[in-house]
């Protein structure tokens, strides 16, 4: 137990001490007053040293703040400019991205398109004509292979809106040794339900010889309907295509406007007659990438199939027109 004495010459200690530290204090300040009254650059002495030293201790002693460290403000600060910094960054680097993305989608878009335009060229190289000679005895020419559509710019596709056109043709077999099998092929735009793909039909040179064979039985002509046959399961080219177009030049270069075209035709009343092959055709059609035909899509979701097609065919000023592709080839016929 502290006696009475013991307790009192602390409190005299105490006091002797803040009165020490007061006095020091008070003779730092004068040090520092007269020495900014004598605005000139001496050296400073060692007794103001030791008053900016006890100053410093006091202040820390007496939960003053430390030199050199950082306030909760700034701090707050510092941690908001990082955060934005950080968000600014995700934000360009998400957009860079999805721009490499699109235009990944875009180029495989237009890669199909061009590979479509391909294909139907190396088709059409290959086409198979009807073969006619001259019959001396009946003076006029005379089919020697069976008479047959081997050629048809006709719309066998039921299409909900009016606008796109067809071609099919019969094109040498090049995936069997023998050079006299042929194949029945065709292209259009066919309605996916939200939007339009080209498609490729093919019929194999063993299902194209049976309805030939049948055609040569009964009628002695394979007619269009009889050797194309449009379906749902067809091979899609390319998505996102539509206003496929066939337009036909003769030999002087004047384009025919005969539509249906079908080299060639059973005639009402014999004898057949050959109908001239154009001389060379021009496909041309409408593609979009996969990033716009979604906003589309979008758009004519409620709408009818009819209503939805006639949406992309007329072209739609705001979405459709501004995000069209055109692909045309010319291709000579044989």
């Amino acid at each position: 137990m502290i006696s009475p004495i013991t307790r009192r010459i602390a409190v005299v200690a105490t006091a002797l001490r803040r009165r020490d530290l007061s006095r020091r204090l008070d003779i730092a300040w004068r040090l520092q007053e007269s020495r900014a009254a004598s605005r000139h650059a001496v050296a400073p002495d060692a007794p103001t040293c030791h008053a900016r030293a006890i100053v410093r201790r006091w202040k820390l002693s007496a939960g003053g703040l430390r030199e050199g460290g950082f306030t909760l403000v700034e701090l707050l600060i510092a941690t908001g400019i990082t955060v934005a910094m950080v968000l600014m960054l995700g934000w360009m680097l998400g957009s860079l991205m999805g721009s490499a993305s699109h235009a990944t989608e875009r180029v495989d878009a237009f890669r199909d398109a061009r590979a479509a335009l391909q294909m139907i060229e190396r088709d059409l190289r290959n086409l198979v004509r009807t073969q006619w000679q001259w019959d001396p005895s009946l003076g006029r020419l005379k089919q020697v292979t069976l008479l047959a559509a081997y050629f048809a710019v006709d719309n066998l596709y039921l299409d909900p809106a009016a606008g796109n056109q067809q071609f099919y043709a019969l094109v040498a077999d090049q995936t069997t040794a023998s050079p006299g099998d042929v194949c029945a092929v065709g292209y259009y735009c066919r309605w996916d339900g939200q939007a339009y793909s080209l498609r490729r039909f093919f019929r194999g040179s063993t299902d194209t010889r049976r309805v030939m064979l049948t055609a040569q039985q009964t009628t002695g002509y394979a007619a269009d309907t009889d050797l194309y046959a449009p379906d749902p399961r067809d091979s899609v080219l390319a998505a996102y295509v539509w206003n496929f177009k066939v337009t036909m030049y003769d030999a002087a270069g004047t384009v025919i406007n005969t539509y249906p075209y079908i080299c060639d035709t059973l005639p009402a009343a014999p004898p057949p007659i050959p109908k001239p092959l154009p001389a060379a055709i021009e496909i041309s059609f409408n593609a979009m990438s996969p990033q716009a035909a979604r906003t589309v899509m979008s758009v004519t979701a409620g709408m009818t199939d009819s209503a939805a097609a006639a949406y992309w065919m007329n072209m739609d000023a705001n979405l459709v027109k501004p995000h069209t592709y055109q692909f045309r080839s010319r291709i000579n016929l044989p």
